[in-house]
């Protein structure tokens, strides 16, 4: 406002050959004596109308901007920044307030999200604006990719507006949204942090207390669509309320992931060799796979398995066995010998063996074994030698 009255000060204060007559000048002066907003926007029409190729149109457009933000009526005062910004691009008051008031148009047009992204990216130039304004500019240019729906870009605005201002809770409140409705699996538990924190944070920053019981209700109902029931919601809360991020780890055991725990649980009662290659191999088919296998199972011994033959190679005296231990049809492990077995053995023969891991492939999916025949148990012993005493 400070920045507006100095304006109309130069403005009324110019050279009278500046104004287009002595009505011009004298009806601006009214406009500066008047008090009530309401009447002056209506000297401002006044003006508009009589003299709308005013050599001072960009003063006169401040001015509305004024007179609107004094009534309260952001949706004209949004409208009269985009014209001030239509008029002088560079315009450091245009692109302040319609960075600011952008994101409450309920249906912003292409053309206003591409204006603000301009105007954002213009406060954001050298040098570097003050906190408020920068949280401002990151604020509006995630709604705008929001919008947009470009959420890797939401959400990456939306965490640079965090680490201005952890405290801010409509931001976690806009960035848990986006995170949830991308249905990605690695965004899920992010997502609950992040609203979990909009719906309990409670001091300087927090949501209006409705804002924090309806974001309190989607919680919870995504919470227990993704873990089950309700337990450690609280737990969630309490930790969310502290920090605007999760914690290195953090994690919430999903419904599926509670049922295979169950199932490795029983598996490892009841089969714990199957148990044991079943948690390898969900390791080495994970999108990590290829680090787990270089950093843990590469060039050390296998845990001791059972599987079935599938095909012994060369037939006869075989030095390579396909096995399969989870599908007795389906390969997973070859065994390369380090000398030929005596013998030969038939597809379905169950064996229990041992090794050192030599290479991996994840698809299709098979690992190397380098085994001693003196690794490999129940292989059936070589018939008797033609003519020898049965």
């Amino acid at each position: 406002m400070r920045y507006l009255a100095l304006t109309l000060l130069w403005a009324i204060s110019a050279s009278a050959a500046n104004w287009t007559d002595r009505k011009e000048y004298d009806l601006v002066l009214n406009i500066r004596a008047e008090t009530s907003p309401q009447k002056r926007l209506g000297l401002l029409d006044q003006w508009k109308t009589a003299y709308p190729k005013s050599e001072y149109q960009q003063v006169r457009r401040e001015l509305y901007l004024a007179t609107y933000q004094a009534l309260g009526d952001s949706p004209h005062t949004l409208s009269v920044a985009g014209e001030m910004l239509a008029g002088q691009p560079d315009s450091p008051v245009g692109a302040y307030w319609f960075t600011l008031l952008l994101p409450e148009e309920k249906a912003a047009s292409p053309e206003q999200l591409a204006l603000g992204e301009k105007a954002s990216r213009q406060l954001l130039g050298d040098p570097k604006p003050a906190g408020g304004v920068e949280l401002m500019a990151h604020r509006t240019l995630g709604w705008i990719h929001w919008q947009r729906s470009e959420y890797t870009q939401a959400e990456e605005e939306f965490q640079k507006c965090l680490q201005v201002d952890p405290a801010a809770a409509e931001i976690s409140a806009w960035l848990g949204a986006v995170m949830a409705t991308e249905q990605q699996p690695d965004k899920r538990v992010p997502a609950l942090w992040q609203l979990a924190r909009a719906a309990a944070y409670r001091d300087s920053g927090a949501l209006p207390d409705e804002l924090r019981r309806q974001y309190g209700e989607v919680l919870e109902r995504l919470y227990t669509s993704y873990h089950g029931d309700t337990s450690g919601l609280d737990q969630l809360r309490t930790a969310a309320a502290a920090a605007p991020f999760p914690p290195a780890g953090f994690d919430i055991e999903s419904v599926a992931a509670a049922a295979l725990r169950k199932q490795d649980e029983e598996l490892s009662r009841t089969n714990p060799q199957l148990a044991a290659w079943v948690r390898i191999r969900q390791k080495l088919e994970a999108p990590d796979g290829d680090k787990y296998f270089a950093e843990t199972l590469h060039n050390n011994p296998l845990p001791k398995l059972k599987g079935v033959l599938i095909k012994a190679d060369p037939p006869g005296k075989p030095n390579e066995l396909t096995i399969g231990v989870i599908d007795p049809a389906q390969a997973e492990i070859v065994l390369k010998l380090t000398t030929e077995l005596p013998s030969d053995a038939g597809a379905g023969t169950v064996l229990e063996f041992e090794g050192i891991v030599d290479s991996f492939v994840k698809s299709p999916f098979g690992l190397t074994v380098i085994s001693d025949p003196s690794k490999i148990s129940a292989w059936p012993a070589a018939p008797p030698a033609s003519g020898e005493h049965k």
